[in-house]
């Protein structure tokens, strides 16, 4: 989890450098690289921000009775940085993929490459 907030962190760092006199890092690299970054970023956030709801909505389903008091709260966070750092390619390939087909073959199948693409990481 704190490499993924560092990563965060140095990417919103590069970000706020391009604003004002000081010259944007991120456009010396290829166009599509932009959509990798978004991408496996923008998975890897929401991943991380939905993984405790979807602890508690599994915790819930479950039939043995227990409930947050007796599993703690720490179960709701515990493996939420290897699921989010895996998000993080995931989202990369999705979104890349689509990047660089959408504007040719448009979105339908931008999003079926994208979602092919994705099925390599797993």
């Amino acid at each position: 989890m704190k490499v993924l907030f560092i990563q965060l962190i140095s990417l919103l760092t590069i970000l706020s450098s391009a604003s004002g006199k000081t010259e944007c890092r991120l456009s010396s690299l290829p166009p599509w690289s932009h959509k990798v970054l978004a991408g496996g970023c923008s998975r890897a956030f929401a991943q991380a921000v939905l993984y405790p709801v979807d602890a508690l909505r599994t915790l819930a389903q479950t039939r043995d009775g227990r409930t947050l008091a007796d599993v703690g709260t720490g179960a709701l966070i515990k493996g939420c940085g290897q699921t989010s750092s895996f998000a993080l390619f995931t989202g990369a390939f999705q979104f890349g993929i689509y990047g660089v087909v959408q504007p040719q073959y448009g979105p339908l199948i931008a999003s079926a490459c994208g979602a092919a693409g994705s099925c390599l990481v797993r």
